[in-house]
């Protein structure tokens, strides 16, 4: 018989390290330790620790923290409430009891045994199961009051344990790091989550074209038709019995890279842990990160990696094991994981205990063929779905969409704790047609808020981080790719070149779901970057499927459509090749019925900016062609020397090219060729007025010319116009909603670049008294302005004297247009008064009441 070893527990012993040589050369038989932590860390645990046949320790709770009885103490209890009649009736009937495992205590081990020597005795040979052995022998012998006394010490105990367990699985996931956090800044899980749109049925084929091709407001709108089409949930329901009455065993959560799968699970284990969710149907969950999951050579159990959930060597995994039914797994990013599950015949394992790879017990899991009564929860890419309808049995659907509108905008709300700044960013990608499209994308969110709110720190307006569409993309590309750096480093450079042929194929043959000869065809059959960057859906065909494959929205594909024109081809006569087939590219956008081609253009105009390609070369370690940019230089002075020149909606669209570069040499070699500039009744975002206001800031001309009328402006537009208006001389800002606020931007741009306006026309942009001194004011230091249109606005007499004051002291002033007011008789009459006095003095006036 081992006798129990006293220890002292050395705060430095870590769990990692080897045990010491008296616990490592222990027999190969069940022994008890006890563990007496020092008095000073006011911490006392008993703990007991078994050795397996294969002389390892195994782990199974015996212990309490904070000077708690110990399952040996309960034992020791429970007989020493027997008197020694019954005493002695316990081990005659432990004698010829059905032991566990079958092997009984001898008998002249037991006869002459104190109570003390029975505790050790039992644990040594019946280890966890002696406490339900002695709880069925009370019973048998008539000691129901003992029995039911010891059988509620073990329950608490094990129940005590369930929290202590929910307490670190709460303490684990109660905050969160964004990926660029620095050292020691979190954020609470709950201030960052938002509920994601989740279905539970697949969608055909067509309805995804749909949703792949749809922008803006379109793109949400169909998400959200979708959520009540097919059936939407949400994870309290993940579980839940369907129609048919019948609850799933087996959930799989798919969706693409970036849609918000792990911070979903992470939502789903600090819930549970928190007593939110699954409270009456879980006892434990377990998460199981793919990602994380090392595969060693040695072999494991299922009962080895519960221990590693737990994070503590004597968790009472027998116990956790007793109600399957009561176990959720959750398996995180099953596509991560590097390793292969097609196992057959004997590969598999029923018993929880048995060890094997890795591979092996993830399989048997899988496949029910170990604990087919417990709950799995899988989440991963839909690329990885095929390998997981091939294991798993009846499972449940579900499948994440990304943000609502609702739900985007919460996430502003919540990143930023300030309305004026969560507004802003708002109208950053509600502006922005492609920006706003991909914001479904809760990665694309957290790009955009992260950076923008770097740049509040120091700036009123957002700069010039993501301040293009292409921006944008190349920031989310290089994020995906960081995050599954381990695969990326793997790839060759070859491949983001196949991936972009890909896509420059689908937009030119306005294709956007992929067969797998496509894919063939162009070298992706086994790719790195086809797994993240392609979305896989499998669609019936007839009483078959099939597999399709498509990018994450068509904006996307768009994307590296048009990086594949800017990297850098193996040869000269390649390279050659690219700029014909650019030209012809460029070429076919202009044609009426090929709109498709715009936004593939624009992104190669912003991919062409030196600051985007160095980015690119930095962290994509590709080769990008130096003969991009010189050929859409001489493009773009082309374009400008067109007779009749461009206009309206044609004309800003190739601004918006020329915005993309973000670089002056674009909009100083083309502008002086627009001096006049008419997009009126077109209705302009403030990324338009972005756009504008690049073009004519870095013109070599002055005195431009812009007509805005009836373009919906307010005074956000006006706020994104400033920069450009040094440059005009003619401001038509007819018909719009500019309003007090707006007039007082346009105040603000007038006075501090000190511009040489002559026609300055706020005709119908609902202004009121409350701008009349401000406008009047700075106008009045003008030597250059000549005509001032006022007209149907909602002027007072309240506003005479600063509109008189403007007419003597501004000497340009020629041509004032006031009528459709509210002046009144005697205001109309004071402003006729000033008229009069102005052209007796022999100064031409033109006042229009």
């Amino acid at each position: 018989m081992v006798q129990p070893l006293f220890l002292l527990w050395q705060p430095e012993w870590k769990q990692e390290e080897e045990l010491p040589v008296s616990l490592s050369a222990a027999p190969h038989t069940t022994s008890y330790i006890l563990f007496q932590i020092a008095t000073s860390l006011s911490l006392s645990c008993w703990a007991s620790l078994s050795w397996t046949d294969s002389g390892e320790p195994g782990c199974e709770l015996a212990m309490e923290s904070g000077g708690g009885a110990t399952m040996q103490d309960f034992l020791l209890d429970a007989l020493e409430d027997l008197g020694q009649e019954d005493f002695e009736k316990f081990k005659f009937k432990l004698r010829t009891a059905a032991a566990p495992g079958g092997k009984n205590i001898p008998l002249g081990r037991m006869e002459k045994a104190t109570r003390e020597k029975m505790v050790e005795l039992l644990v040594e040979f019946y280890e966890e199961e002696a406490a339900a052995l002695m709880i069925t022998i009370f019973e048998d012998i008539g000691l129901k009051y003992n029995a039911s006394k010891l059988s509620k010490e073990v329950g608490k105990q094990f129940q005590d344990y369930k929290k202590r367990y929910a307490e670190n699985v709460k303490e684990e996931y109660l905050l969160t790091e964004d990926r660029n956090s620095l050292f020691g800044e979190s954020t609470p899980l709950n201030a960052r989550y938002i509920e994601l749109l989740i279905i539970k049925k697949h969608r055909p084929q067509k309805q995804r074209e749909h949703e792949l091709v749809a922008t803006g407001r379109l793109h949400m709108d169909i998400l959200e038709t979708n959520s009540s089409n097919y059936s939407s949930t949400d994870i309290q329901s993940l579980f839940e019995p369907d129609e048919s009455g019948i609850a799933p065993r087996t959930v799989v959560l798919q969706g693409p890279a970036g849609i918000g799968k792990t911070m979903t699970v992470q939502k789903i284990m600090l819930g549970w842990a928190a007593g939110e969710l699954y409270q009456d149907v879980f006892d434990y969950v377990f998460c199981i990160r793919c990602r994380e999951l090392s595969l060693p050579e040695d072999a494991s159990s299922l009962a080895d990696l519960i221990v590693d959930q737990c994070q503590d060597m004597y968790a009472p995994v027998k116990g956790i094991l007793a109600h399957p039914e009561k176990l959720l797994f959750i398996i995180d990013g099953f596509d991560e994981l590097c390793c292969s599950l097609e196992l057959i015949g004997d590969s598999f394992c029923d018993d929880p205990y048995s060890k094997m790879s890795i591979q092996g017990v993830l399989s048997s899991l899988l496949r029910k063929k170990l604990l087919p009564k417990s709950y799995l929860l899988i989440t991963t890419r839909p690329g990885a779905a095929e390998k997981l309808h091939e294991c798993l049995k009846f499972p449940r659907f579900a499948e994440i969409l990304g943000f609502t509108e609702k739900g985007r905008r919460e996430y502003f709300f919540k990143f930023f704790k300030d309305d004026q700044k969560a507004n802003l960013a708002l109208r950053f990608i509600e502006n922005t047609s492609a920006v706003s499209t991909i914001c479904f994308i809760p990665m694309v969110c957290w790009i955009i808020c992260s950076v923008i709110r770097v740049e509040l720190e120091t700036e009123d307006e957002i700069a010039d981080t993501l301040d293009t569409t292409t921006k944008v993309f190349v920031q989310f590309s290089h994020n995906l790719l960081k995050h599954d750096s381990a695969k990326w480093k793997n790839s060759s450079l070859n491949e983001l070149g196949r991936l972009c042929s890909l896509a420059r194929a689908g937009i030119l043959g306005q294709k956007i779901l992929f067969e797998e000869q496509d894919l063939k065809e162009h070298h992706l059959e086994v790719s790195a970057l086809k797994d993240l960057f392609l979305d896989r859906r499998t669609f019936q065909r007839g009483v078959g499927r099939h597999n399709l494959y498509s990018f994450l929205h068509l904006c996307f594909q768009e994307f590296f459509a048009a990086m594949w024109y800017i990297l850098q081809k193996d040869s000269t006569e390649v390279s050659d090749n690219s700029m014909g087939d650019l030209k012809t590219l460029l070429a076919e956008c202009e044609k009426p019925g090929n709109e498709h081609l715009t936004l593939t253009v624009c992104f190669v105009f912003g991919l062409s900016s030196e600051k985007v390609r160095i980015f690119l070369e930095q962290t994509l370690q590709c080769k990008t062609s130096d003969l991009v940019k010189p050929f859409l230089l001489q493009r773009a002075e082309e374009v400008a020397t067109e007779e009749p020149p461009r206009k309206g909606h044609c004309l800003l669209k190739f601004f918006h090219c020329l915005f993309e570069t973000q670089e002056a040499e674009f909009a100083n070699r083309v502008m002086h060729h627009f001096q006049n500039i008419n997009l009126s009744y077109q209705m302009l975002s403030v990324l338009d007025c972005r756009v504008l206001a690049f073009c004519l800031q870095h013109s070599k001309i002055e005195d431009h010319s812009i007509d805005l009328t009836f373009c919906r402006l307010k005074s956000y537009h006006m706020r994104a116009l400033a920069p450009g208006i040094k440059n005009c001389t003619t401001l038509n800002f007819g018909s719009n909603k500019l309003g007090n606020s707006g007039v007082h931007v346009l105040c603000a741009t007038l006075k501090e670049l000190d511009c040489n306006v002559t026609t300055l026309n706020l005709h119908e942009n609902y202004l009121t008294d409350a701008c009349s001194q401000e406008l009047c004011t700075i106008l009045s230091t003008s030597h250059t302005l000549c005509t001032l249109n006022l007209q149907d606005n909602s002027f007072s007499e309240v506003s005479v004297p600063f509109i008189r004051h403007l007419m003597e002291i501004c000497p340009s002033l020629t041509v004032l247009l006031l009528g459709s007011n509210g002046f009144g008789e005697k205001g109309r009459k004071r402003l006729k008064q000033q008229e009069k006095k102005l052209t007796k003095s022999g100064r031409p006036f033109l006042l229009w009441l």
